[in-house]
């Protein structure tokens, strides 16, 4: 008999999903860092841009920069917005047709993957971990299509937001990274710039890490005046330049207010507004005692990490608890009979993105009739009770009133339970009722 070896699933993919331009970084588990794909090899072109083109007449697509070269050509039509789109379940419409949205994303994903296929055999791949600007209940929605849609021999997908993703890239620098505050800024040289600051409070076990943020319109292009206008406030060293770019001295300003203190260690500034040589004054103030880094992976190595994270987690994930935007910020679990015993059960747990946390069980209710929720935050508020009576429930002996509990989340702060009728083998026949609940947490 001829035995074949299964090729070991090794790689962890970070994939950025853009609007205009993504990303693709990728790391073997004991890897020191992951490596983002470039579209030369050789060169640091790492932005594909979001789009297909399909073929005039025919069955043929093309992704990327290779999209634009058969435009060029005059050979099809062009598809952008395709995120958005599958956002929106905006069907598109091509040479009088209508594409599912999500599976147009899903074309692009599956050839940017193959273009990967040249470092990456797809074979080989552990885990992907999307990463998105925008990350909700409608971008997992339809990124759940798009992995539908795909049908990858992978063995695990993730979703996470740009922030998890950032926090991800530096739980896995070097420690001393860790010993003041990280500021992100992203500027794309059109719209607003975004200034995140991850703060991480080591009086806590373990440490809690979050994330403020704040939006600067000021820089948007359209905000830019054209004559040059005084700072709000320039430190008495740094004297104004009657030659310095607007966007200079509107950009000393905020970090001036973002980082006034010795408090952040390290400045990552990601964006094609960084591109141009026009900071100045500001890159003297930011990098006086700090470490400064220009670039435009971040996120994608970030979920690359990401996905190391969930599927071989690190010694020092352990020490730390990242509080972000989409994160449960409360522990929620049950008192129910198990085993004959009324007991506490823990069900979802604080620190997983809401949109990802679920679970089934099944209890016999207490009293006959009722469920007790315990939710206890991890924010310091106070451990609260919420007792769930389903309505008509069938009169029941005490320990046969038993069900099945589905819990999911609306929202992050809103918890969705639904109680199926189970009954109790053929002592008690089940009724088939279902009752939801909706619980604020």
């Amino acid at each position: 008999m001829l035995f074949t070896r299964t090729p070991e699933k090794k790689y962890n993919i970070g994939f950025d999903l853009g609007e205009r331009y993504s990303q693709m970084s990728y790391m073997y588990p004991d890897a020191e860092e992951p490596r983002t794909f470039s579209t030369v090899p050789g060169q640091e072109v790492f932005n594909i841009p979001t789009q297909l083109t399909k073929k005039m007449g025919a069955n043929l697509w093309y992704c990327g920069s290779e999209a634009e070269r058969h435009i060029a050509d005059g050979e099809g039509t062009l598809v952008t917005h395709i995120f958005s789109a599958a956002l929106a379940g905006r069907p598109v419409s091509i040479e009088g047709q209508d594409y599912d949205p999500c599976s147009l994303l899903a074309l692009f994903v599956r050839r940017c993957l193959a273009l990967l296929s040249r470092e990456v055999p797809s074979d080989q791949i552990s885990c992907i971990v999307f990463t998105s600007a925008r990350m909700d209940r409608e971008t997992v929605e339809a990124l759940q299509k798009v992995k539908g849609f795909l049908n990858l021999p992978v063995d695990a997908v993730f979703c996470e937001s740009h922030r998890n993703s950032f926090y991800n890239y530096m739980l896995m620098s070097p420690e001393s990274m860790h010993e003041h505050d990280a500021m992100l800024c992203e500027y794309d040289g059109e719209h607003a710039m975004r200034v995140d600051r991850l703060t991480y409070n080591t009086q806590t076990t373990p440490v809690v890490a979050y994330i403020r943020s704040a939006e600067y319109p000021q820089l948007a292009k359209a905000q830019l005046p054209a004559q040059k206008a005084a700072p709000d406030y320039v430190l008495p060293d740094i004297a104004a330049d009657s030659g310095t770019d607007e966007r200079d001295l509107r950009f000393l300003s905020i970090l001036q207010r973002e980082a006034p203190d010795n408090q952040i260690s390290s400045v990552f500034f990601i964006g094609e507004g960084f591109k141009e040589q026009w900071m100045h004054q500001s890159l003297r103030y930011i990098c006086y005692h700090r470490k400064v880094f220009l670039g435009n992976n971040l996120y994608s190595k970030g979920a690359a990490y990401g996905a190391l994270i969930r599927r071989n987690p690190p010694a020092s994930a352990s020490r730390y608890f990242f509080l972000g935007e989409n994160k449960l910020t409360s522990n929620v679990g049950v008192f129910a009979l198990r085993q004959g015993r009324s007991s506490y059960h823990p069900v979802l747990s604080a620190g997983e993105n809401w949109y990802e946390a679920e679970a089934d069980e099944e209890y016999i209710l207490t009293g006959g009739s009722e469920i007790t929720l315990v939710i206890s935050p991890l924010t310091g508020g106070q451990v609260r009770q919420e007792v769930i009576r389903p309505e008509n429930f069938p009169s029941r002996p005490e320990g046969t009133a038993r069900v099945r509990a589905h819990f999911s989340m609306h929202t992050r702060d809103e918890l969705d339970l639904t109680l199926e009728d189970l009954g109790f083998g053929e002592i008690e026949r089940s009724t088939g009722q279902v009752w939801k609940f909706r619980v604020k947490i």
